[in-house]
């Protein structure tokens, strides 16, 4: 009877653990209205940004350039995280009923959705320290800087330590 009642329990708790990833659905639900918060964000700023064009200086021009690059790379940051995440982690997504879907999704493993996580939050981190240099003499300080510096080559390092143990460990594909 015991043996009958682990056997009849353990099923039930395997179909719950299995159950579970669908909670994950709202998570990706909400990224994606973020996504769409997002393009209307980016949309309002090079609204205003092409109202503002002539009245800018070159520094600030650049730094709207870089804040529009900021907002696009976020995006697609984003982008990965709902397609593969949903792929990884809640079902595998028909092809035939997604035609239109990129052709990385269907070949993209985890080791390489988190190389390209943390690709875009370096390009991020650099685009960020990059404006913060260039606001230094007016309101940025030197301190700062130092530590989106050493945010950046945190980054960095992360990112070189998980490309290299993926590629010992035999994980890495060409994603």
């Amino acid at each position: 009877m015991a043996a009958e009642t682990s056997g009849w329990l353990g099923r039930q708790i395997v179909r719950v653990v299995l159950l579970s990833r669908w909670a994950m659905v709202p998570l990706f639900l909400g990224l994606s209205l973020g996504l769409v918060l997002l393009v209307i964000a980016f949309a309002l700023r090079l609204w205003n940004f092409a109202f503002q064009l002539a009245s800018l200086t070159e520094t600030a021009v650049i730094m709207e350039l870089l804040t529009l690059l900021d907002l696009v790379l976020v995006g697609g940051l984003m982008v990965i995280v709902i397609q593969s995440g949903y792929e990884n982690f809640v079902e595998q997504i028909d092809r035939r009923h997604a035609p239109d879907s990129p052709a990385w999704m269907m070949r993209i493993s985890f080791s390489g959705l988190k190389l390209k996580l943390f690709a875009s939050l370096m390009a991020i981190s650099a685009i960020t320290l990059l404006k913060a240099l260039m606001r230094l003499e007016t309101d940025v300080s030197e301190t700062q800087v130092r530590w989106l510096m050493a945010a950046s080559v945190l980054f960095l390092a992360a990112y070189a330590v998980l490309a290299f143990t993926d590629r010992f460990a035999g994980t890495a594909r060409d994603d």
